[in-house]
């Protein structure tokens, strides 16, 4: 429990040190990066879990106060359920881009017009399309790892300027 509090605490410093009040006027992106939550089955539409319900009402207890304009997930149900929690409370809806395309999700994003966006994916083709926006290059999401999170910091119109990238572990939900 205090790793987890850890944890936030450490989310949530990051969060008001790179979307402070202002960072639009800056030309700062954020794009928050999530694995879906855990899912019943490995069947090609498998539904969340309890465990994955409990992960994604969490990552909504995590992320209101981050500003968050815009939300793309894939088309399957896992993905949308993951950020059905956060997306109510924002009053948002996200826009879904089939698991087929992710060259589709990664121009989706870079067009938008949202400062800070929540992408849900999932495990084989995140980090490919992360690493296309920009970020480095990630070991691989194992199959059971869905407390994976990220935070990309894209700094627009600085031709030299670097990404930021921070790799993070979100809310315990399997106990």
């Amino acid at each position: 429990m205090v790793r987890a509090f850890a944890r936030i605490a450490g989310i949530c410093l990051f969060l008001q040190l790179t979307i402070a009040p202002g960072t639009h006027a800056q030309n700062v992106r954020t794009i928050f990066f999530v694995r879906h939550a855990d899912k019943v089955s490995d069947e090609t539409d498998a539904p969340l879990s309890d465990a994955g319900l409990r992960r994604a009402e969490c990552l909504a207890n995590t992320l209101p106060d981050a500003h968050i304009e815009q939300i793309f997930t894939s088309d399957l149900q896992r993905t949308r359920q993951t950020a059905a929690p956060l997306a109510e409370k924002l009053r948002l809806k996200p826009v879904a881009i089939p698991l087929s395309r992710p060259d589709k999700l990664v121009e989706a994003i870079r067009s938008s017009k949202a400062g800070n966006v929540l992408v849900v994916w999932h495990d084989a083709t995140l980090p490919k399309v992360m690493r296309a926006l920009g970020a480095p290059e990630i070991p691989p999401i194992g199959h059971t790892e869905y407390d994976r999170f990220f935070i990309l910091t894209l700094a627009g119109g600085k031709t030299h300027s670097r990404p930021g990238f921070t790799s993070l572990r979100y809310c315990d939900c399997t106990k």
